[in-house]
C-alpha cells in the first residue's frame, strides 16, 4: 500500500528516503502547467516530461521503501530482535 508524505521520510528499516511522487506528460504540445519539470525530452515534436508537485514523496510499502523491508521489520518484531517504541 503506497503512502505519501510531505517530506522525504526515511524507511523505518533501511533508512532509504522516500521517492518523489511524479507523473508523466506525453503530448505534441509543450507542458504549460504549474508542476516542476524534472526531466524533459523532445523528439519529433513530441514532448515527454516527468513532473513533480514539489512537495509529495512516497514509499511503496507504507512506512517502508519496499515489501522486503516491511516483512523483515515484522519478522524482527515477532522474533524479538527489534522492539516497538
Amino acid at each position: 500500500m503506497r503512502r505519501t508524505f510531505k517530506e522525504p521520510k526515511p524507511c523505518k528499516l533501511c533508512g532509504n528516503k522516500a521517492k518523489k511522487l511524479t507523473q508523466s506528460y506525453y503530448s505534441n504540445e509543450p507542458y504549460r502547467g504549474n508542476l516542476h519539470i524534472l526531466k524533459q525530452k523532445t523528439r519529433n515534436d513530441i514532448h515527454d516530461c516527468t513532473l513533480w508537485d514539489g512537495e509529495t514523496y512516497y514509499h511503496n510499502a507504507g512506512f517502508f521503501c519496499k515489501n522486503k523491508c516491511a516483512i523483515e521489520f515484522a519478522n524482527d518484531i515477532i522474533t524479538g530482535k527489534r522492539k516497538l517504541t
